[in-house]
């Protein structure tokens, strides 16, 4: 024994082997010890062997110190042959070849340069990299070497081209590509590929008994606590709920914070208990601890149905699937290894109370996320506890340790400080501590804590409580509350360390243990470890080509809504009027629609009548003229308006009940109308115009009068039309292209005033094109306010009014930059969702059809993209589990455009996980990455899509599924804002110079970016305000202007109020009120009283409130045969507000749209595209096709074009001087109108630049 200890003596061995198990390592190590050996962990002049178990495991750096210091590098074999034989043998036979092969050098040098670590003029390598895209090749008889190699390459394009060059010159070498990373081979793997690996790791085929039985556990606890609590089963319960229930608590919190009476704080709880239905534990009396467990209860909801998402397809999913849904990597540590007692040790050090702990497991867990995000670079990283209830660990695991969104946790009984240091993430290092936030399982007995990685930076160590935190102090990362001890006076019973960032905590270790008075009790979970075959339906292949399943629905609403006054079986009742009566104040209308209609049936009818308007107008007004009564009706409660209306109808008495059926289409129910009774019915709605190429256009669809399919009958049918026109600046140019009008105003030369009043002429009707009508006003792009008084109440409203003029379109360079559609295939998108997706996607594609530069990608827990080549046709089932958009994010951001914008088109139902990453990354690349979205499904989290478009520097727009005839129109808003430069960080200072003034009440409260041919305007209550501040960044340059009224902006009336109240509303149902979503419910809950107060006063319809008017009858009552007076009652809508000026003999009309020509020209669809700027765009395509004519002819001498919209240098004005003037100004012509409708070309679908659209107009062979 005494010579067994003297084999190694004097020896210091350098220990790498990554290829042994874990008890052979064990061994090695202690045989080494036992035989009088050292080991150390780093190579240095003391060292005397490197001991390997294969050369691959040492690196660059590994090598260069070897041979500085001249070491052998022997097998580890050496160890046991020199026990055996009792003595250190020469190290000659157990030597490791360690020289290095180079293929990659074979690779040419005009494709850049390879450098190894050890190149002296080796540029810098950071080690703060992420992985874009990996391979595996491998060749089993070539020895490879560990001369790890890079090569710098100055842009994302030379990267990708680089790449493919090199993996096809290993494959010509006889390498082959291997689906998967062999996990013999992982030494070969950086530290950050090796995260990459870990996240592929987690959707495992196989996983151990020992993590089969902790998910089953983790899963069961927080079932069986969902379960005993809540009234339903948990899948019944929407995730916007649970939004909307945390935001009441949220509500409750500040309520019981500013000291709320008893009675208003059990009503707001009725709410929550209302969205969140309880069979037990429903209990009114407020408290922070009450307040606590129903957060936990709405988290942990949270996490089940987002973790259910992956299995959406299985009722009954296996442990393995239930481990993938987490979305971590576990594995269980053998007892007996190193890192199990070097945990448990850990663990054990500060136990401050007389309770022994007894440590039952130990997993060693992975996150992505948090690796991906932790700031380790902040420095004083501990290794801290954070105990919890075992219900909680699921959501634990899958999302992470998350910031108080109520109040801080309270987990334990014995918990009394909660709080101390503010709203953040608690940890401390003793397991004493830690105890006080645990509780039993109610399945086995056993107790739950997570060890983190926690990067506490700079931390300031506090001795007295501070409540008010949200943040760490300035210049500090993280808090200490420091413990009390004899020696030390403190209000802290324990060391708390408190961080306020989830970016600063890594999950390392869950520790599963219990205390002497735990019950300890088997657990034998029923679930199978093998993974469920996948039963879903298979993929559908669609073709860009022609899919009718996949055809977008009809633009036109007459064929998806019937409307109109129609009775309960859905037949018309004819209508036998129509007229119109409407003011316009610049981009705004208020419009008053008289419709006439006749009961011709001899028995009394309940009628359904059915209103379409566009999604950005709002009913404020309804009358009714019926048997000598004029019935006005009132907005209330809807719930109150239904009943009255209920009641009126079993009383024999009439009723008009109005409701909002979708954002575009209101719905009045008329009930009892009298047999041969003639009613006039009066709405009064206001709207926000349209503005493209700085023309201003009022459109009132076809759709709001049904008749238009029956010719004979629309002959028999009036229309007319009166309408006041009010601008901020002169009036250029009135022009209708579907009626002759008859103007007043100061007609010379086309100029006009401020003011005009326009009426149809006589004998007018209205068609299927509607009545549109297109004003041109000088100054369109200035900035301007509006200012109006109420004529009844002390308020006043402004308008705030901006159009961008953007200096130049994107050239051609941003035109061929990189489009991807970023299509969501989760399981939460299943059905008609996904369906509607490929709808979208499918035809943002066809419209995208020249572009070279086009991608699909698919993404769900993972992602599936190939941005090395053109994506023509897509498959897509919605069975990729989470909505983990993030990842895909991240990826993309790795290899961003080096010229020009990449722009994304998400769309999704918005139920994004890992919100605060997510975030994160868009905002990161905003600078190079554009990210737009369209929300489909009745449940879309709209919130969250809207602020993923305001921090990507895009816009928002929702599929509603109701509302199906615009889509066809937004996903060509989408695809315009593509290729048009950008408005962003938009924001409205209001100038207030009475400093005791309320505070502004302005909406929207966010400002969506801005495009080409898109218009702000911004509403507010501001007493007494007659300027605003108005900043934006414009193509990367800041903007900042001031804006004033003038006298002629201020006016007296009621629309702007009306305006400014259904933008309020509009902002409370549609808009960001705050950035974290749960303060974003909160506040719906605090406006939501205010929402109902704007309706009623100002008499809109809203999600909370409906029209009524009830019309009380006798039943000996006889209707006179004169009435209503149907002229008179329209007479009385006066509008005129020229009424001293006589009305301009000649009609003002367009000859060309009545000509034969204007039907030729829809088949470039011309009209629906651009139907503000019909004869702009048609001069422009005429004159292109003079030039390209011009150009390719040759004929006129001395004109030379270096490009269709350029001349060349070369050109002369000698001998055709009035010519080259001419084409000269041609063409500056045509360079200004079309940065006016960028794209246009391909939008229309006449080519792929303006040179090739012209070309084949004019059947010219392309060069």
């Amino acid at each position: 024994m005494i010579m067994a200890m003297t084999i190694f003596a004097d020896c210091v061995f350098f220990v790498k082997v990554r290829n042994l198990p874990i008890q052979e390592k064990t061994r090695l190590r202690a045989c080494i010890k036992e035989n009088g050996g050292e080991i150390h962990y780093v190579i240095n002049r003391k060292c005397t062997h490197v001991l390997v178990d294969t050369a691959d495991v040492l690196s660059c750096n590994d090598l260069k110190t070897i041979r500085k210091y001249q070491l052998p590098v022997v097998h580890a074999d050496i160890i046991w042959k020199s026990v055996e034989n009792g003595k250190l043998l020469p190290t000659d036979a157990y030597e490791v070849n360690t020289s290095q092969g180079d293929i990659l050098n074979q690779w040419p040098d005009r494709h850049g340069r390879f450098y190894t670590e050890n190149d002296r003029d080796a540029p810098f390598f950071p080690r703060d990299f992420e992985v874009a895209k990996y391979n595996i090749l491998e060749k089993v008889s070539l020895s490879l070497s560990d001369n790890k190699q890079f090569i710098v390459n100055k842009t994302a394009e030379e990267i990708r081209e680089n790449y493919d060059i090199l993996v096809a010159n290993l494959k010509s070498q006889e390498f082959l590509l291997r689906e998967t990373f062999p996990p013999e081979a992982g030494w070969l793997a950086s530290t950050k590929l090796q995260k990459l690996l870990l996240e592929e790791s987690i959707s495992s085929s196989a996983i151990s008994q020992q993590v089969s039985d902790f998910v089953e556990l983790i899963w069961a606890e927080a079932l069986g606590h969902l379960d005993s609590l809540l009234f339903e089963s948990v899948n019944n319960i929407s995730l916007n709920d649970v939004s909307k229930a945390e935001g009441i608590l949220l509500q409750v919190k500040n309520a019981l914070d500013e000291g709320a009476d008893k009675a208003a704080l059990q009503k707001m709880m009725m709410e929550f208990y209302e969205l969140i239905r309880h069979k037990t534990e429903i209990d009114y009396e407020v408290s922070k601890k009450l307040l606590s467990r129903k957060q936990d209860l709405c988290q942990l909801i949270r996490d089940m149905l987002n973790i259910q998402e992956t299995n959406m397809s299985c009722p009954n999913p296996t442990s393995l699937a239930k481990y993938q849904a987490l979305r971590c990597k576990i594995e269980a540590l053998d007892p007996i290894s190193d890192e199990f007692r070097y945990v448990a040790q850990q663990v054990l050090k500060k136990n401050y109370n007389d309770r022994p702990v007894r440590i039952l497991q130990v997993y060693s867990v992975g996150r992505v996320s948090e690796t991906a995000e932790f700031l380790g670079s902040l420095g004083n990283i501990q290794s801290l506890f954070h105990a919890s209830s075992v219900r909680n660990f699921m959501g634990i695991l899958s999302r992470g340790l998350l910031l108080p969104k109520v109040v801080v946790e309270d987990h334990g009984l014995e918990r009394t400080d909660i709080g101390n240091l503010g709203s953040g993430i608690y940890f401390s290092d003793s397991v004493s501590a830690s105890i006080k936030y645990s509780s039993p399982s109610e399945m086995d007995g056993s107790r739950l804590l997570a060890v983190c990685d926690v990067a506490l930076g700079s931390c300031l160590d506090l001795y007295e409580r501070d409540f008010s935190l949200n943040d760490a102090p300035s210049g500090y990362n993280s808090v200490h509350g420091v413990r009390k001890t004899a020696d030390i006076s403190s209000d802290f019973e324990d060391d708390e360390f408190v961080v306020y960032k989830t970016a600063q905590v890594k999950i390392r270790y869950v520790v599963k243990f219990c205390l002497p008075e735990d019950q300890i009790k088997p657990f034998q979970p029923g679930t199978g470890v093998e993974l469920v075959k996948d039963n879903s339906e298979p993929e559908i292949n669609f073709k860009l080509a022609s899919q009718m399943c996949y055809a977008l629905p009809s633009a036109n609403i007459s064929n998806t809504v019937r409307t109109g006054l129609q009775d309960k079986l859905g037949n018309p009742v004819p209508l036998e009027g129509f007229h119109i009566k409407a003011k316009i104040i610049d981009f705004v209308a208020q419009v008053v629609i008289f419709q006439t209609y006749t009961n011709q049936s001899s028995s009394p009818i309940e009628a359904k009548y059915v209103f379409p308007l566009d999604d950005k107008a709002a009913v404020c007004g309804f009358e009714a003229f019926i048997n000598g009564k004029h019935i006005i009706g009132k907005v209330k409660e809807k719930k109150q308006a239904h009943r009255e209306y209920r009641k009126a109808i079993s009383q024999g008495d009439g009723a008009y009940l109005m409701d909002q059926d979708a954002p575009d289409i209101f719905v009045i129910s008329v009930g009892n109308l009298p047999p041969n009774s003639t009613v006039l019915i009066k709405i009064t709605y206001i709207t926000e115009l349209s503005c493209q190429n700085g023309c201003i256009t009022f459109h009132m669809p076809a759709s709001v009068s049904p008749w238009q399919q029956d010719k004979a009958l629309n002959e028999n049918t009036g229309f007319s039309l009166d309408m006041s026109i009010e601008m901020p600046y002169s009036i250029e140019r009135l022009y209708s292209w579907t009626h002759k009008l008859k103007t007043k105003g100061k007609l010379t030369s086309l100029k006009l005033c401020c003011k005009a009043v326009i009426k149809t002429v006589k004998n007018s009707r209205l068609d299927s094109s509607g009545f549109g009508l297109d004003i041109w006003i000088s100054e369109a792009y200035l900035p301007r306010m509006w200012v109006e008084k109420h004529p009844n109440q002390n308020s006043e409203a402004c308008m705030l009014v901006f159009q961008p003029e953007f200096e130049a379109a994107f050239d051609d360079e941003q035109l061929s930059s990189e489009i991807i559609i970023l299509l969501d295939c989760s399981n939460s998108m299943a059905g008609a969702m996904l369906r509607e997706a490929k709808q979208i996607a499918l035809h943002a594609l066809k419209q995208l059809r020249f572009r070279q530069n086009v991608n699909v990608v698919k993404f769900g827990t993972n992602y599936n993209l190939d941005l090395f080549s053109l994506v023509t046709s897509t498959s897509a089932t919605a069975t990729l589990g989470n909505t983990d958009l993030w990842k895909t994010l991240r990826y993309l951001s790795l290899l961003f455009p080096s010229r020009g914008y990449r722009n994304l088109l998400l769309i999704s139902d918005g139920h994004i996980q890992n919100e605060s990453v997510t975030f994160q990354i868009v905002k990161d690349n905003v600078y190079h990455t554009r990210l737009f979205t369209c929300g489909v499904g009745s449940a879309a989290n709209r919130h969250m899509l809207r602020s993923l478009s305001q921090y990507g520097a895009g816009a928002f727009e929702y599929f509603d599924p109701k509302s199906k005839h615009n889509w066809e129109t937004k996903i060509q808003r989408q695809v315009s804002r593509i290729f048009s430069p950008g408005c962003s960080s938009v924001s409205i200072k209001w100038q207030q110079f009475n400093t005791n003034e309320p505070e502004p009440m302005q909406a929207p409260a966010q400002i969506q970016s801005l495009f080409t041919n898109e218009r702000l305007l911004v509403y507010g209550f501001v007493p007494h305000c007659t300027q605003a501040t108005l900043k934006a960044i414009i193509n990367d340059k800041e903007l900042q202007t001031v804006v004033s009224t003038t006298e002629l902006q201020k006016t007296t009336g009621t629309v702007l109020h009306k305006l400014t109240a259904r933008a309020f509303i509009r902002d409370y149902e549609d808009g960001i009120l705050h950035e974290n979503e749960t303060e974003h419910e909160m506040k719906k809950q605090v406006l939501k009283n205010k929402i109902i107060r704007l309706s009623l006063e100002n008499s809109i319809i809203t999600q909370f409130t409906s029209f009524i008017a009830v019309e009380k009858r006798d039943a000996n009552e006889i209707c006179p045969a004169d009435v209503p007076n149907i002229p008179e009652i329209i007479a009385q809508e006066n509008v005129d507000i020229l009424p001293y000026m006589d009305w301009d003999q000649k009609p003002v009309e367009s000859e060309i749209l009545f000509s034969e020509g204007f039907s030729q020209v829809t088949i470039f669809n011309i009209c629906f595209y651009c139907s503000n700027g019909k004869e702009k765009l048609l001069q422009l395509i005429a004159t292109l096709l003079v030039l390209q004519f011009i150009r390719c002819t040759k004929e006129l001498n001395g004109i030379v074009f270096k490009s269709l919209m350029k001349l060349d240098n070369l050109t002369t004005s000698s001998g055709v001087h009035w010519t080259f003037e001419l084409i000269k100004k041609a063409i500056e012509w045509v360079r200004k109108v079309d940065k006016q409708f960028p794209a246009i070309y391909y939008r229309l679908e006449l080519g792929k630049d303006w040179d090739s659209a012209t070309k084949k107009i004019l059947g010219i062979t392309f060069n």
